[in-house]
């Protein structure tokens, strides 16, 4: 298992060690990795390119209710993140308060599956996507306008929870899921046996303008 922040530029929140995370209050993102919940094919994590408007196929999203279905991978990692965002936590060395929920958002779900489904694609994982798109440019790409934002990325867990106690347990990460600066959130886990780590996990979390 692997998961990696990296600093990214415009109002720095957050970059560590061997995690990759990085935020900002006007256009800052920070990432960790995601992968598609091997339980659930809903969409979450690396992808090179948007995601279209399908919704008969169960990894793009649907396009008009900005409600997750119950139970599915959407509102599963949404009622973690929420879980975690409504008590006091730990980052590190920094004491974060409860915030208030998060929404979730089909547009930074593209973002992510567009991630996610690039690092397992072409195996690896970082920040940078193989053809050389930041979370910035990953954002944009869908039409969201951010003010703020920050991605996590992760690779190797193979369920929700073990993502997430990985993502929590790394400064960075943790910090960029009790933000205060952020509203919304998409997130996308893509699988693929034949790589290094096998899924590839993806959040971002941004506040639009």
């Amino acid at each position: 298992m692997r998961y990696l922040p990296i600093i990214l530029l415009s109002t720095l929140l957050i970059g560590c060690g061997s995690d990759s995370s990085s935020s900002s209050s006007n256009n800052s993102g920070s990432e960790t990795d995601t992968t598609n919940n091997p339980i659930d094919s809903a969409p979450d994590k690396d992808g090179n390119t948007p995601v279209t408007d399908d919704n008969t196929d169960p990894n793009l999203p649907p396009t008009n209710d900005n409600s997750p279905e119950q139970n599915d991978f959407a509102s599963m990692m949404l009622n973690a993140v929420n879980q975690a965002r409504s008590v006091e936590q730990t980052c590190g060395d920094t004491l974060m308060p409860p915030v208030p929920s998060l929404e979730w958002d089909y547009n930074l779900q593209s973002a992510a599956f567009r991630h996610s489904s690039d690092m397992a694609n072409a195996n690896f994982m970082d920040h940078t996507g193989s053809d050389g798109s930041t979370p910035s440019d990953r954002i944009a790409d869908t039409g969201y306008s951010a003010n703020a934002w920050a991605e996590n990325v992760a690779a190797g867990q193979s369920t929700i929870e073990s993502v997430m106690a990985s993502w929590m347990s790394s400064t960075g990460h943790c910090m960029n899921i009790m933000s205060s600066n952020v509203t919304q959130m998409g997130a996308s886990a893509v699988e693929n046996v034949d790589t290094e780590y096998g899924i590839y996990w993806t959040q971002v979390f941004a506040n639009p303008w």
